[in-house]
């Protein structure tokens, strides 16, 4: 088949197409008549641009224009070219999403061309649905990742994209999904489509140390537990006295491990209990009687009756100790009554005052015999 060229004039002999011996357009015929082919003004396509997810597909279409205005569909004639095929594909006006980015893909015909630009999954920015994580050893936590597209719209991209720990003894992560494996900081980084965002993880940091004790008195060759409570900066409070290192300012006074504190000798001290860089100190003292004290307030006793008086030494820390059997009883007047390992016995009708006497403290209490 032969093609008109620029300028060529066509006789028709009888109705049907004519063509000349070069040329690109062909020209219809009507009878005996002679016409001047067509000139092309331009090419248009009907989409300006092209905006698609990877794997999606969109169709142009291109028209030619003719210089007196008409137009003419050679979408299936047209010569159609990508200016990268690695991010988009196109064959016969159908574009095809190969890969994130942005190309061009044109259109030739009739020695004129007209180029559309496409952007293939282009990604304006990539977030976190956390901003920041607080882990304790051990556990785990979802993170999705979000892609926001030029045209505004999002998807999830959790499972595609790349995900990393700047220190996987501290973290690891697979998928968006993060393990706590060690204690201290590290960085998540998930990147897609040329966007990268980080996530600053922290795992049993430690914001502060408390104690069920603020101050420790303890009686000779006794033992008192302190339990140390770490709040993480999850707020959640943990139970860390086994973890935590122990030591005491003066072993000769108090010595402490994994929280149990046992007094050696008198005087004070202060025990420290460190973890995750944190550090509380205690005060301990040894714990002193302050008095001794009777179980009754006054005795009253018939001639012949007796009494069992208990005695008990009350010390710095509150505790009070039975030291009736250990205590150094005397009665004032023994002829009224006497009192042997605080049992009084009432001897004549009287008066008299019965004292116990125990590391130097001394206690009173009147006895009456009728």
């Amino acid at each position: 088949m032969r093609n008109w060229q620029k300028g060529m004039l066509a006789t028709a002999v009888t109705v049907g197409l004519i063509f000349s011996s070069v040329g690109q357009v062909p020209a219809l015929a009507n009878s005996a008549t002679t016409s001047t082919q067509k000139k092309i003004s331009k090419l248009v396509v009907d989409t300006k641009t092209v905006k698609l997810k990877k794997a999606g597909t969109q169709q142009l279409n291109v028209r030619v224009q003719y210089t007196d205005k008409t137009t003419e569909d050679v979408t299936q004639q047209a010569e159609w070219t990508s200016s990268d095929s690695d991010i988009a594909s196109v064959e016969k006006g159908l574009v095809t999403a190969v890969s994130s980015g942005k190309t061009r893909v044109k259109a030739s015909f009739g020695g004129k061309s007209v180029s559309v630009p496409v952007e293939i999954e282009v990604i304006s920015k990539l977030t976190a649905d956390q901003k920041k994580l607080a882990l304790s050893v051990g556990s785990t936590k979802q993170v999705n990742a979000t892609a926001t597209f030029s045209d505004k719209s999002t998807t999830d991209v959790t499972a595609n994209a790349e995900w990393e720990s700047d220190d996987t003894e501290i973290v690891t992560v697979t998928n968006g999904l993060v393990t706590a494996v060690g204690s201290g900081t590290a960085k998540l980084k998930v990147k897609y489509g040329g966007k990268s965002v980080s996530i600053p993880v922290e795992v049993d940091v430690v914001s502060k140390l408390d104690s069920d004790k603020k101050k420790l008195y303890l009686r000779p060759d006794t033992t008192q537990s302190v339990t140390l409570l770490a709040t993480l900066s999850t707020k959640e409070k943990v139970d860390v006295t086994s973890k935590a290192k122990w030591t005491s300012d003066d072993a000769k006074v108090a010595t402490v491990e994994n929280g149990v504190v046992t007094t050696v000798g008198s005087g004070k001290t202060r025990i420290k209990a460190t973890y995750g860089g944190k550090t509380i100190s205690i005060p301990v003292e040894s714990a002193v009687i302050s008095k001794l004290e009777f179980d009754t307030k006054k005795v009253a006793l018939k001639v012949g009756e007796s009494k069992d008086l208990k005695v008990s030494a009350v010390y710095t820390d509150k505790a009070k100790v039975d030291i009736t059997v250990d205590a150094d009883w005397i009665s004032t007047n023994s002829s009224v009554a006497t009192v042997v390992d605080g049992k009084i016995t009432a001897v004549k009708a009287g008066r008299t005052t019965i004292a116990a006497t125990y590391n130097g403290k001394v206690v009173k209490i009147q006895v009456t015999v009728n």
